[in-house]
C-alpha cells in the first residue's frame, strides 16, 4: 500500500507541477499584454491628437483655396508680386539706405 500512496503522491506533484506551470506561464502572458494594452493606448491618443491637428489643417487649406479663387486674392498677389497699383493711387519708397523691417 505503501507503493500505491508514494505513486498517487508523485502523481499529484506532477499535476500541480503542470498546474503551477501554466498558471506562471498566464501571469506572465497578462502582464505583457496589459503593457501593450498601454502602449496601444499612448499610440491611440498621440494619434487622435495627429488626427485633430490634419482636419484643423485641412480646415486651413480649404479656407485659403476658397479665397484664392476671388478677384480679392488675384488683386493682392498682383500688387505684392508685381507692384500694380490703381491709376489713383500713389506709390512711396523708401530713400536708399533705409531699410524697410526698422
Amino acid at each position: 500500500m505503501a507503493k500505491k500512496t508514494k505513486k498517487r503522491r508523485t502523481s499529484l506533484y506532477l499535476v500541480m507541477l503542470v498546474v503551477g506551470l501554466f498558471a506562471g506561464t498566464l501571469v506572465i502572458h497578462g502582464i505583457n499584454l496589459r503593457s501593450d494594452v498601454k502602449k496601444l493606448q499612448a499610440q491611440q491618443t498621440e494619434l487622435k491628437a495627429q488626427k485633430k491637428a490634419l482636419l484643423k489643417e485641412k480646415e486651413e487649406i480649404k479656407v485659403q483655396s476658397e479665397y484664392m479663387k476671388t478677384d480679392q486674392y488675384i488683386e493682392d498677389v498682383a500688387r505684392e508680386k508685381f507692384g500694380l497699383v490703381y491709376d489713383n493711387e500713389i506709390i512711396f519708397k523708401a530713400a536708399d539706405g533705409i531699410d524697410d523691417n526698422e
